[in-house]
């Protein structure tokens, strides 16, 4: 029984190990996106700040490219801002998932512990009846002996 239930842990170990992973990797990914739509806002700005001082010095045919590049990476940022939102769910069911399979060897460590009681309280009554016999017997022999 207690091969059954180590087997039974590891397979719980390995779980909890890919969770953790998937988890990583997704959080990862979020982060990513997340840094992605704050680089391309932070260029938006810079861009955008770039254009209106070429405007203000009369260099208007570059002022209004540069506001069609500020507006494109200030559209890029947004759109990336959505892909995060929607990538946040996951990462909060990966996060549930790993919790879940964190639980799961926890109560897979439990009983396995449980069982090496059992096996050690089963030991230790099966020699406290090994002992008695043999005082049993001793004795039987000690009273046949007088």
């Amino acid at each position: 029984m207690k091969s059954g239930l180590l087997r039974v842990l590891r397979v719980r170990q390995l779980l909890e190990e890919l969770a953790g992973a998937t988890l990583r990797t997704r959080t990862a990914e979020l982060r990513r996106i997340e840094e992605g739509a704050e680089q391309h806002e932070r260029q938006a700005m810079r861009t955008r700040t770039e254009a209106l001082d070429q405007m203000q010095r009369g260099e208007s045919a570059d002022a209004w490219l540069g506001m069609a590049d500020a507006e494109i990476l200030a559209w890029t940022s947004q759109r990336l801002r959505a892909a995060a939102r929607h990538a946040k769910p996951a990462v909060e069911a990966a996060h549930e998932q790993m919790l879940a399979r964190r639980v799961e060897k926890r109560q897979a460590e439990a009983l396995l512990t449980d069982a090496e009681q059992a096996e050690q309280q089963e030991a230790l009554r099966r020699e406290q009846h090994r002992l008695d016999d043999w005082f049993q017997t001793a004795s039987g022999n000690v009273r046949r002996a007088e």
